[in-house]
């Protein structure tokens, strides 16, 4: 979890942006939709950088979008799912408390996890989460 100093519409707006994932996540190189407009079903497609530094594309689908509170991802692969939720709530100061969670499954899901082991994956999302949090401004809405 990371806590964002801006109220979660203005999160929601820079996170449901895919185009400008580039902008603030530290591991997307490029971000862009088979749709014009983000809905479930829309198709993703991004460019990410592994920790260890190689180039990599993952083809999510949006499976939930109900804003500004949830955004959910599906990746899949041959015999693999990887679902990944994030999650938006007020906190007590009128910010935003950012939740990401993801797993993968199904019968290749531990080649999945090999690639992508819990290590990797935490640092791939929180650089994630610390790139959101550092770009979305209180006093500014995303532009």
């Amino acid at each position: 979890m990371v806590s964002v100093a801006a109220p979660p519409a203005a999160v929601w707006e820079l996170l449901t942006d895919i185009p400008r994932w580039p902008d603030w996540n530290p591991a997307c190189e490029q971000g862009t939709m088979d749709t014009d407009t983000l809905g479930v079903g829309t198709r993703l497609r991004l460019h990410l950088r592994h920790p260890r530094g190689r180039l990599f594309w993952t083809w999510p689908t949006v499976t939930e979008l109900s804003p500004p509170e949830r955004l959910g991802l599906l990746t899949r692969a041959f015999l693999v799912r990887a679902p990944t939720t994030i999650t938006l709530a007020t906190s007590d100061d009128g910010g935003t408390d950012v939740t990401l969670e993801s797993s993968s499954t199904g019968a290749l899901g531990f080649a999945y996890r090999l690639m992508f082991p819990e290590k990797t994956q935490a640092l791939l999302w929180s650089g994630t989460l610390t790139g959101l949090a550092a770009h979305v401004r209180p006093d500014e809405s995303p532009s």
